[in-house]
């Protein structure tokens, strides 16, 4: 069997951990459960991660990369051009409301289409909170949902020839509480017509705390 690279190996345990965190909760993603999901040696998870709690570092890490990189390929598109693929006219720019909602509604479908990291990551929140030490990564992972949510609101605004009229951290960060409480609610009663509906709303609300430039 050919040598498996310290950074693939790393990534299955990780995507490892997110299943069994998702499944049994964190208390339950110990390394032994981890590698038998990862179907790895115990040694292997020691030679690429030195302790569990620096494998929870990187599962937090790994899990809010990918949820940036989705929010903000699910606006962006929606913000540079037209649907086909075009650029918008320069006499019809795209309503902030739509843009905003076409965003929110993209990320509804990342979220049913893998639940499982979004409920990890609430699991390894709640972790964070108790326990002493964490709070950094917590800290550093809600930094980096305010500085994705500034950059496509920032973007929807200027595709749509929109200011905004608050400051922009403050409309970035609630989207960001926005989008928190869309996927709690979420993950409870897995109505996703509701779900969607929210994120009309959400947007709808958004957009008033802008007006055209």
């Amino acid at each position: 069997m050919p040598r498996m690279a310290v950074a693939d190996r790393r990534r299955e345990l990780v995507d490892a951990a997110v299943r069994v965190i998702a499944r049994d909760g964190v208390a339950a993603a110990t390394t032994r459960a981890v590698v038998a999901e990862a179907g790895m040696s115990l040694a292997s998870l020691h030679y690429a991660f030195p302790s569990r709690e620096h494998l929870l570092e990187a599962v937090i890490v790994e899990v809010t990369e990918q949820e940036r990189r989705a929010a903000e390929a699910g606006l962006l598109p929606v913000a540079t051009g037209a649907e086909d693929g075009t650029e918008a006219g320069p006499a019809d720019p795209p309503a902030l409301e739509d843009v905003i909602a076409g965003g929110l509604e993209r990320y509804v479908e990342h979220l049913v289409a893998r639940p499982e990291r979004e409920q990890a990551l609430l699991e390894l929140a709640l972790y964070a909170m108790r326990t002493p030490g964490q709070r950094g990564a917590l800290v550093a992972q809600y930094a980096v949902y305010q500085e994705s949510a500034r950059a496509t609101l920032s973007t929807a605004a200027l595709a749509a020839r929109c200011r905004w009229t608050v400051p922009l951290d403050q409309a970035a960060r609630a989207l960001v509480m926005a989008t928190e409480g869309l996927t709690t609610v979420w993950l409870a009663d897995r109505d996703t017509e509701a779900a969607r509906r929210t994120a009309r709303f959400a947007a709808r609300a958004l957009a008033a705390l802008a007006e055209p430039a």
